[in-house]
């Protein structure tokens, strides 16, 4: 360790105590680079005296909530220090009349529903992982899951942040009431920012009441076609679903001990419905019919039954085997070619001999594809692939993201893509926020 990280280290420990500062950040590592130190601050307070000390010794930080977005953007241009949140998990405000709740950035996901639903309310927000996703992280990655067809994403949900800029200074930004439209909304800088212009410490966010009634439709067909048939139906149709799910054969498949699905190699459609017990009912009855018009086969859950479902289409991109050169990427395109882009992508893995597990967000057009090479496909092929599934995509108005990949691919295929025409903006942004490039340096678009 330098003179200068070992001067660091010292400070760190006087600042949070040697107990909540550790030299083996392994755990910690983001796409293989290894941080020297990890803190935990206890307090927003001391998050702010961290990233000051850390400006000071002009040392790379980068903020880790739950971990469960750090695979996503480009490796680090520098790692130093990782300033762990996991100590920052208080309620700061619960107004459950207002339906309004501030929480510390650290505090999971999973553990605030629990908490709300004690009052009959939630966040319509479900990431994958939603057990270790934190508030903070959630809003900097803006993280999603099959809800954001009805409730949208975080920027829907974020009335107000706390957060300590690349320097120190602490800002406030929003508020905690659901009336408050003075100024400017600073809270879009910041969500979606992985992390570049500042650690995000308290999360302020709007609440729903909990509906009366919880019912999903589960259909399974021997083919795409049928499929997606009933896809584009239920689209140009009066049902109103919280969520939309197409899933490929492999995904249907580990979902089966869980869903029961009558066979494998089906394709799957998932609708949820939530509201009042006739609206849903008719909705069911209405879906139930569209997938027997089509020769399908449906399954329908209720309420607990329904959540469970939900929690494994959720987490199925998670259900697979770990293996380090898996590359998991996501494809937005228009919603109307979503069904068309799962096709895609599942046929030119076939073609080159990868194994693909393919789901989409059927009515947001969001295509999640993860890869994995067979004994006889290269890095080098798996990247010929993933570019091919870029250049579709871009050329129907749509983009390609890396969400998992080992750092080697990433060498070779760029994260986020081509910048678009506001990347200057963007990076203008970035230095005057953080002059010294220190904040998740290289992570961003473009390697901002």
């Amino acid at each position: 360790m330098s003179s200068d990280l070992a001067a660091l280290r010292e400070r760190l420990e006087a600042l949070v105590g040697a107990g909540n500062l550790t030299v083996d950040g392994a755990a910690y590592a983001v796409d293989g680079m290894v941080p020297a130190l990890v803190v935990r601050p206890g307090t927003q307070h001391e998050v702010a005296e961290v990233v000051a000390a850390c400006a000071e010794a002009r040392a790379a930080l980068v903020p880790w909530g739950g971990g469960t977005a750090m695979a996503m953007g480009n490796p680090p241009r520098r790692l130093e220090v990782v300033v762990s949140l996991e100590r920052l998990d208080r309620v700061v405000e619960f107004d459950p009349d207002n339906l309004c709740i501030t929480v510390e950035a650290g505090m999971p996901l999973g553990r605030l529903q629990a908490l709300v639903a004690e009052r009959q309310e939630r966040l319509p927000l479900d990431p994958p992982d939603a057990d270790r996703v934190t508030l903070g992280g959630l809003v900097a990655a803006n993280q999603s899951g099959p809800c954001r067809l009805l409730h949208g994403t975080a920027r829907d949900w974020v009335l107000g942040l706390r957060v300590v800029l690349p320097d120190g200074t602490r800002i406030h930004c929003g508020g905690r009431v659901i009336k408050n439209v003075s100024g400017y909304d600073m809270n879009k800088l910041f969500i979606q920012s992985f992390g570049t212009l500042g650690i995000i410490t308290e999360v302020t966010v709007k609440l729903l009441p909990m509906p009366v009634c919880r019912a999903t439709v589960l259909g399974a067909f021997t083919g795409f076609a049928e499929a997606a048939a009933v896809l584009a139906e239920v689209q140009a149709s009066f049902l109103l679903p919280e969520a939309l799910e197409l899933l490929d054969p492999a995904a249907a498949d580990l979902l089966q001990p869980v869903l029961g699905l009558d066979s494998r190699g089906t394709f799957a459609l998932a609708a949820g419905f939530s509201g009042s017990q006739s609206t849903v009912d008719r909705q069911v009855r209405d879906l139930e019919a569209m997938v027997a018009s089509r020769g399908g086969h449906a399954r329908t859950f209720r309420e607990a039954e329904s959540d469970r479902a939900w929690t494994a289409i959720t987490n199925v991109q998670g259900g697979a085997a770990p293996d380090p050169r898996r590359v998991v990427c996501q494809l937005a395109v228009p919603i109307a070619r979503t069904a068309g882009m799962l096709d895609s992508a599942r046929t030119r893995a076939a073609a080159q001999g990868l194994a693909a597990t393919v789901t989409a967000h059927a009515g947001s057009g969001l295509v999640c594809a993860a890869l994995l090479p067979g004994d006889d496909l290269t890095e080098a092929g798996l990247a010929a692939v993933t570019e091919a599934l870029r250049e579709e995509a871009v050329g129907i108005g749509g983009s390609l993201v890396l969400l998992q990949a080992p750092p080697r691919f990433k060498a070779r295929v760029e994260a986020w893509g081509k910048p678009g025409p506001s990347f200057a903006i963007m990076r203008r942004i970035k230095a005057e926020f953080d002059p010294q490039d220190l904040c998740s340096p290289g992570r961003f678009l473009g390697g901002m």
